[in-house]
């Protein structure tokens, strides 16, 4: 059949609120249900992807270990902002899936192609 594919974008911090968490959520149902899913991470949601992250103390799930959990949903088309990694100073080597880095050019060309994009700024 024909898989309809579908774009999250993780732009926001992820614990200022749940967005981050919800968002990625949303991807793995999706997932589930037969739609071809990729995230996009940048600006701010880059920190989701740091490693050794512990959220425990926040009384929140650790998103790095709830990222982990995407290949298992065949989610693995993982994409980076490459000014926002840079900008931040993080390399590919910080952070806890392997991404594809992205230039402004590249991430609106992976959004065009999309039938549907979820999360994003607000």
């Amino acid at each position: 059949g024909f898989m309809k594919s579908l774009l999250g974008i993780i732009s926001q911090p992820p614990y200022r609120g749940s967005q981050v968490l919800e968002n990625i959520e949303a991807a793995m149902v999706a997932a589930v249900f037969d739609f071809k899913v990729s995230l996009l991470f940048r600006d701010e949601g880059l920190w989701a992807l740091i490693k050794q992250q512990d959220a425990e103390n926040l009384g929140q799930r650790t998103i790095s270990k709830v990222l982990s959990a995407l290949p298992t949903y065949e989610i693995t088309a993982i994409y980076v902002g490459l000014e926002d990694l840079k900008q931040r100073d993080l390399l590919l080597s910080d952070l806890c899936l392997p991404v594809t880095l992205l230039d402004r050019a590249g991430q609106g060309a992976l959004i065009s192609r999309q039938h549907a994009v979820f999360g994003g700024s607000v």
